[in-house]
């Protein structure tokens, strides 16, 4: 076991049990990416998102969206408030501007474009599905319920109804069962319509919500949802110091954590961010400067199988054959890979092949290989392919694994629709069918409950081999 908390202006670590041997205070840990990846392939972790990593930098400047919105608010109101407690301090009384202008529809929109890219990449792998925020914006919110759906649970430190639902879930995962419902947990609250509800953004706020976090038992099953995970943080900055707080919180859980691995941004220029460096310096944890290339990386060491990853292995692993085989135009890799990543995460052996991957023959015996071990083979249709079908060019690779489905006889093909993919236009019935033969009900994912559709079309089909 290693430490449990990774920082990338950031945060991580697990207790290390004792070798016998004392380290040297001042070096520095190392960063084992390889048990990094397999940890978050593993769902060993949960994610710590600040507000300083949140904006695409096109949009914001900082990438910081407190700094976003309180722009928004001095352009709004005709003022140059440069924090939220000089912009309280001035408010009226019974007047709170930031909630009114977030929850102002024609004021304020929480668009997917606005969020930095890095941050979509890395959580559109599906291997965080726990995420703790220390924002009040729905900005998180709004990418999360793109990837997850109706599926993602929202909790609020402030609403207890939220609270005790996850607690009962919690309390019901027993018998080894791990919670890997996909969750966003507002750690210091939400800026929603209630003004009963608090949320931090000034000093008076965040010692009231520290207070509540500060009261919840050890034994209480929040707090062992975080001290059996291990936690990567981004973008919360040292001078937060109610994230100060919530991360002696979950230290107190934490009987030792010597050589934790964290990856952290850090402003060299910036007094308190220097004297955090030599906080996590001493503390064995492991730092990263520049929180977006950590994320750009980790995201690579997650999803890429070209030959130069040192961590291919370790995703080919998670690639296994014998199970469900995906077939897909190259041109559509990133929804095939985020597919793969949807039914992989819910228990199902699946493999799907970079196009990078292999050559020659090698690429052939590698797919005829798959092809042939699977048990269901999906055949991704996009506007991409309805192109394709249109024109006639039917001569492509994906063509050709469609027609070697179709020749393995005990192997079922499932037609999976995404993006506008129309499964009752003329080109699927003339262009499909012609070459996977008989007529094969599909499933549109865009529709409601598309993807349980998928899982229930995929479960049934392997569940006459088991």
């Amino acid at each position: 076991m290693y430490s449990k908390f990774i920082i990338l202006y950031t945060m991580g670590f697990k207790p290390k049990e004792s070798t016998g041997k004392r380290i040297n205070q001042h070096q520095d840990a190392a960063f084992r990416k390889e048990q990094f990846v397999e940890d978050l392939f593993n769902d060993e972790y949960l994610l710590v998102v600040g507000p300083e990593v949140i904006m695409n930098k096109d949009v914001e400047p900082t990438g910081d969206v407190n700094q976003y919105i309180l722009k928004a608010l001095n352009y709004s109101l005709n003022q140059k408030y440069i924090d939220f407690n000089q912009l309280m301090t001035h408010s009226g009384e019974g007047i709170d501007p930031i909630r009114n202008l977030l929850n102002s529809e024609e004021d304020f929109s929480y668009e997917i474009n606005d969020i930095t890219p890095e941050l979509k990449d890395l959580l559109e792998t599906r291997l965080f599905r726990i995420v703790l925020t220390t924002t009040f914006d729905g900005y998180l919110e709004t990418l999360m319920r793109s990837i997850w759906g109706n599926n993602l649970r929202v909790v609020n430190i402030e609403d207890k109804k939220t609270l005790d639902s996850l607690r009962n879930e919690l309390t019901d995962c027993r018998n080894g069962r791990k919670y890997n419902q996909p969750t966003l947990f507002y750690i210091f609250g939400k800026a929603v319509k209630d003004e009963t509800r608090k949320y931090v953004r000034t000093d008076d706020d965040a010692i009231q919500i520290i207070e509540k976090w500060i009261q919840i038992p050890k034994d209480d099953p929040l707090l062992k949802l975080i001290k059996n995970k291990k936690t990567l943080a981004l973008g919360c900055k040292y001078q937060d110091w109610y994230f100060r707080f919530f991360w002696y919180i979950l230290k107190r859980e934490i009987n030792r954590f010597n050589e934790g691995q964290v990856a952290f941004m850090l402003d060299e220029d910036d007094p308190l961010d220097r004297k955090l460096k030599e906080f996590l310096k001493h503390s064995k944890i492991y730092r990263h400067q520049n929180a977006r290339s950590f994320m750009r990386e980790t995201t690579q060491m997650l999803t890429s199988t070209d030959e130069d990853n040192p961590f291919r292995h370790i995703i080919l692993n998670n690639r296994a054959t014998g199970g469900v085989f995906i077939s897909y135009c190259s041109k559509d890799f990133i929804i095939a890979n985020k597919i793969f990543f949807m039914l992989r995460k819910h228990g199902l052996n699946v493999w799907i092949d970079n196009k990078k991957l292999y050559g020659g023959d090698n690429y052939n015996t590698e797919i005829e290989r798959a092809l042939g071990d699977a048990k269901v083979v999906i055949t991704l249709l996009t506007p991409t392919i309805a192109d394709d079908l249109i024109k006639g060019n039917v001569n492509n690779y994906y063509n050709k694994e469609w027609r070697m489905a179709t020749q393995l006889g005990d192997t079922t093909i499932l037609p999976l629709a995404v993006n506008g993919y129309n499964l009752r236009a003329d080109y699927h019935f003339k262009g499909y069918e012609q070459i996977i033969g008989d007529s094969i009900s599909g499933i549109d994912l865009m529709e409601k409950d598309g993807m349980k559709q998928l899982l229930a079309a995929v479960e049934n089909k392997l569940s006459k081999y088991v």
